[in-house]
């Protein structure tokens, strides 16, 4: 194997056990780290028949990502408790690199357009990022509670 691409908690053992190198850290390495790291996507016709509960999700995902920010240590602390991490320090390393606070900094749209572009030109998708936006988003619900949790 040459290479792979993996996050935490895998490869912060693997730093530690000093095991490959680092080739990019999206967190931290441009262009990389300009964008979110993870999108929210829900069926269009789910989100149509139901946007208060649409909303709800988005709210408490922000929300969440809020907490992870603000309170990493309690975080780490309830990821143990539900065993989703091997180590604490791993999960509180996690927590503390991930850039969690940041959500409401970046440009959603312009996120989805440089990682549709990226994938458009490997040839994984045949869609423009143009073609992406237009006919994929709806940035309705994320606009308008980066309004109501103003941080």
């Amino acid at each position: 194997m040459d290479a792979f691409m993996h996050g935490p908690p895998f490869s912060l053992e693997l730093r530690e056990r000093k095991v490959g190198h680092v080739l990019v850290n999206t967190t931290t390495d441009r262009p990389w780290s300009q964008y979110f790291c993870c999108v929210i996507a829900g069926h269009k016709d789910f989100v149509r028949r139901h946007p208060v509960a649409t909303k709800r999700a988005v709210r408490a995902l922000l929300k969440a990502a809020d907490v992870c920010a603000l309170e990493p240590e309690r975080v780490a602390r309830l990821i143990m408790e539900r065993h989703l991490a091997p180590r604490y320090e791993y999960a509180l390393q996690t927590l503390r690199e991930i850039p969690y606070g940041r959500w409401r900094q970046y440009d959603g749209e312009d996120a989805l357009r440089f990682y549709a572009l990226r994938l458009h030109e490997a040839g994984l998708i045949k869609s423009s990022p143009q073609q992406i936006l237009a006919q994929g988003t709806d940035w309705r619900f994320f606009n308008e509670l980066k309004k109501e949790l103003k941080g």
